[in-house]
């Protein structure tokens, strides 16, 4: 008993130490963003008009569509510069959610804990970069609205949530941060040419970030010690989650964009995140998080298939930022498994309509009926133009879904209800225009 006492105590003092060793590099090297850049240069300018706004391939899926290529110098332009300033908006109210963890997990500390100092210097650091993303934001001109609507009312809340359940809160840390900056490394590497200024607020948030990557790192390592089964499976399970929804914030633009430059609804979707190309890249932003998960033994063999249906899986990097060698596209079962699953949802509502129902097969030919009076109406939208990405609020779409669903209820009851619901969900997956 004494020795495995002594080998834990020996563990945390090197956790300590490297704790304090972060916390006394941060006091050597940091950042104020008014003091360290020059925002009134001539070459900090930016121009609304500077061609290198538009997307690279290597980093937006949108860029590598044949659309985004067919679509004039300007609106590539603008486009560009919306992306760059709606994915630093996204990265603001992430780090807003981290400060809010971060402070309630502080306060919970003892007294003399050198992770306390550290965790001080990590909210200045953050801080510092909302200040200067916002800097940034204001001079391009766009008003964006960064994360999408739901994540923008959720996240405040998971953030005073995860002060509580500190692991859950440095596992979303690891998931936020760890995309961004694999996407802002391979900006760096000269994937992207960007404007001075752009490379230059990156570059101190990707030197700082490698701090707060490595101490969530290290914090997670330290407090899997110990845990029981329950708890590392469900930790084992939030980090595909986790993942998955921060890569889709941070990468994917929220419905304003699609309807501001009339992005098609198919090109949209395509985009994001249904092509080869696309996949690869949500892969390749998710490859340290995989490495981290491997490390922690959280990437296991059972839940791994969650990492592929989320089409978050590929290859385990050997260390942090290595470069995708192998440019071929890895299989994703994401798209197909959506697509099976709601499938088989209309195949379960179909088997209980006949099991139970006594007019089980009129329920069915009711429902088919709807769903097809559905498919009609937006086919037609389709063929007469203008439908986008993620469309508005549309009266003659809210009253189509309206009339098919109380025909519904006469003719086959809450179970006719549910099948043509499950049935325009599995059409959506055919038809990009809805």
């Amino acid at each position: 008993m004494t020795a495995t006492d002594d080998t834990d105590l020996t563990a945390q003092d090197t956790y300590f130490d490297r704790v304090e060793a972060l916390s006394e590099a941060t006091t050597r090297l940091s950042f104020e963003p008014y003091r360290d850049i020059d925002w009134d240069a001539p070459d900090n300018v930016l121009d609304k008009d500077d061609p290198r706004w538009e997307l690279d391939p290597a980093t937006d899926p949108l860029a590598a569509t044949e659309w985004y290529a067919e679509q004039s110098v300007q609106k590539r332009i603008d486009m560009g510069r919306w992306i760059t300033a709606n994915t630093l908006k996204a990265t603001i109210q992430f780090e807003q959610m981290l400060i809010r963890g971060v402070v309630h997990s502080a306060g919970a500390l003892p007294n003399g804990s050198p992770v306390f100092r550290y965790l001080m210097h990590e909210l200045v650091d953050e801080a510092n970069h909302i200040m200067m993303f916002q800097e940034f934001i204001n001079r391009t001109g766009e008003d964006v609205p960064g994360m999408r609507r739901g994540s923008r009312i959720i996240g405040p809340i998971l953030g005073f949530i995860g002060g509580y359940a500190s692991i859950f809160h440095f596992i979303g840390v690891l998931c936020g941060e760890q995309p961004l900056h694999y996407q802002q490394t391979l900006q760096h590497r000269g994937a992207a040419n960007v404007p001075p200024l752009l490379n230059k607020v990156t570059y101190i948030h990707l030197a700082e970030e490698a701090r707060h990557i490595t101490f969530a790192d290290d914090y997670l390592a330290e407090r899997m010690h110990g845990l029981g089964r329950f708890r590392r499976a469900t930790y084992a399970i939030a980090f595909p989650f986790y993942l998955r929804w921060l890569i889709g914030e941070s990468m994917g633009p929220p419905r304003n964009f699609a309807r501001e430059f009339g992005v098609p609804r198919r090109v949209f979707k395509t985009a994001y995140w249904r092509s080869p190309e696309s996949r690869r890249m949500m892969a390749e932003g998710a490859a340290d998080v995989r490495r981290i998960a491997d490390d922690l033994g959280l990437r296991t063999v059972w839940s791994r298939w969650l990492w592929r249906a989320f089409g978050v899986e590929g290859r385990v990097p050997r260390y942090r930022g290595e470069p995708e060698r192998d440019h071929t596209v890895n299989p994703s079962v994401g798209n197909r498994l959506a697509v099976w699953g709601r499938l088989a949802a209309v195949a379960i509502t179909a088997i209980v309509a006949l099991g139970v129902a006594p007019d089980g097969v009129k329920i069915i030919a009711c429902a088919a009926a709807g769903a097809g009076v559905w498919a009609t109406y937006h086919a037609v939208r389709a063929r007469r133009g203008g439908v986008v990405g993620n469309q508005p609020f549309e009266w003659p779409r809210l009253l189509v879904w309206v009339a098919v669903c109380v025909a519904m209820i006469p003719a086959g009851g809450l179970i006719g209800l549910a099948m043509v619901v499950c049935m325009i969900w599995a059409l959506a997956e055919f038809m990009p225009t809805m």
